[in-house]
């Protein structure tokens, strides 16, 4: 039998990609600008289709529409971003409702936790998934998810095509020269752009794996950094360490179909939102 392998797609990430980084607008016969929706199915039908290992299983998480706790522990977390009204052309989540409707026709489950972040929920549901014997695959290029990489936990950034973007625990120690439960400790130490955090002021990669060599911590780099810094990076980290305990729904993964799932195009016509008012 085949092992059960369950593809965890992160679902704001998709969207984002799909809405501002689609090669082309996709619009309905009415002319309204539907690429959103119809990005992130043939963004997501794709990636499931070429992963190197294939799942069996998906599951697609959304980031609830709060503020994340961990703004509140460092006011410089993902400062830069800003929330834009629902209705708002900018805002990719307007096409959410569609993309829901379409998700149901696949039938493939979708989650959106009250009070978490959609990285949480995943790191909650890769570590069931490991003590209980199966294979995940997280569908993100979101570098943090590179701390749940061990064994039979891996990502998939399909973006970055097979080379670079089938991401193993070797990979990260290949490519950044610490093991996957060092990286929290490597980022707080280098920074992390995507989420406005600095890292420490004169600590690049070459320093930061010196620094966590021999398997050291950050916690063992009390001597190493001035005390400002230390106390900084340690404030980092927490920011960058995944919850895995969230409290969750039961929402089992969906079997994928054997045949693949349908085409955009066609998901689209069967909802008919080529030719309804949108969103």
């Amino acid at each position: 039998m085949t092992p059960q392998t369950i593809a965890y797609v992160d679902g704001a990430q998709m969207l984002y990609r799909a809405e501002f980084g689609f090669p082309t607008r996709i619009r309905t016969r009415r002319g309204q600008d539907i690429t959103g929706t119809f990005g992130f199915l043939a963004l997501m039908r794709q990636a499931l289709h070429r992963s190197p290992v294939a799942p069996t299983d998906a599951l697609v998480i959304f980031d609830a529409d709060a503020r994340s706790p961990r703004t509140q522990l460092d006011a410089r977390y993902r400062a830069e971003r800003r929330a834009e009204p629902p209705d708002s052309p900018s805002n990719p989540f307007r096409h959410l409702p569609a993309i829901l409707r379409a998700l149901n026709h696949w039938g493939i489950t979708h989650v959106t936790h009250d009070a978490s972040e959609a990285d949480d929920v995943i790191a909650t549901l890769v570590d069931r998934d490991r003590v209980a014997g199966r294979r995940s695959i997280v569908i993100s290029r979101d570098k943090d998810f590179h701390q749940l990489l061990q064994g039979a936990v891996h990502q998939w950034d399909s973006a970055q095509g097979l080379r670079r973007g089938w991401i193993t625990e070797n990979t990260v120690v290949e490519r950044y020269g610490i093991h996957p439960s060092r990286w929290c400790d490597y980022v707080a130490l280098v920074g992390d752009r995507a989420d406005g955090m600095p890292g420490v002021r004169g600590v690049g990669p070459v320093t930061a794996r010196r620094l966590l060599d021999e398997n050291r911590s950050l916690d063992d780099l009390s001597q190493e950094l001035s005390p400002a810094d230390f106390l900084d990076a340690l404030r980092q980290r927490e920011l960058h360490r995944l919850d895995r305990q969230v409290s969750l729904p039961a929402s089992p993964p969906s079997p994928l179909p054997d045949g693949g799932l349908p085409r955009a195009a066609a998901v689209l016509e069967a909802l008919s939102l080529w030719d309804a008012p949108y969103p």
